[in-house]
């Protein structure tokens, strides 16, 4: 007859689950905790070097978009308009940026901000409507498409940061 013996050594966990030395297992858990601790800052090192790379070119999109707010409540015109000049110096930098940082596209915000410097209205305009007031039409045109362009360069400075937003964790 076999009865069971309820009396006898029952296996340890850890010896029925096959792990003999404990020690081996800390190690083993130290091991992974130095892994991990290393590709934290190795990750923490790539976006902080890419963060300082990108700063300028956002601190420059920031800057223009502050001159579009200004120029959005008046008429660009060439000579007269002293936020043209400003603008120009960030598009300048913006450039900087862009051939610092191919795969962020500030080559978009500098296109849509040549294109809206393009849209200005020339310094004699108000000399030459006086003397043709048929081409008030052409000039409420110009006007409407400066503030198409202005808007696009808004969005797509938007657009920008956000992305380096997401890049870079600010």
């Amino acid at each position: 007859m076999n009865i069971p013996n309820t009396y006898g050594h029952l296996p340890l966990a850890a010896e029925a689950a096959g792990a003999g030395h404990p020690v081996l297992t800390w190690a083993a858990v130290g091991v992974i905790v130095t892994a991990v601790g290393v590709c934290l800052v190795v990750l923490h090192r790539r976006r902080d070097t890419r963060s300082k790379r990108l700063t300028p070119g956002y601190d420059a999109a920031t800057g223009a978009l502050v001159v579009l707010d200004r120029l959005s409540a008046m008429t660009a015109i060439a000579g007269v308009t002293t936020e043209l000049g400003e603008l120009a110096g960030f598009i300048s930098l913006l450039r900087v940026a862009e051939a610092r940082s191919p795969e962020i596209p500030f080559g978009v915000i500098v296109a849509t901000l040549d294109d809206y410097a393009a849209s200005v209205f020339t310094a004699n305009y108000a000399t030459r409507l006086a003397a043709d007031p048929s081409l008030l039409d052409s000039y409420l045109a110009l006007a409407r498409v400066q503030g198409v362009k202005l808007e696009s360069a808004r969005t797509a400075i938007t657009t920008v940061q956000r992305r380096i937003e997401k890049l870079t964790g600010k």
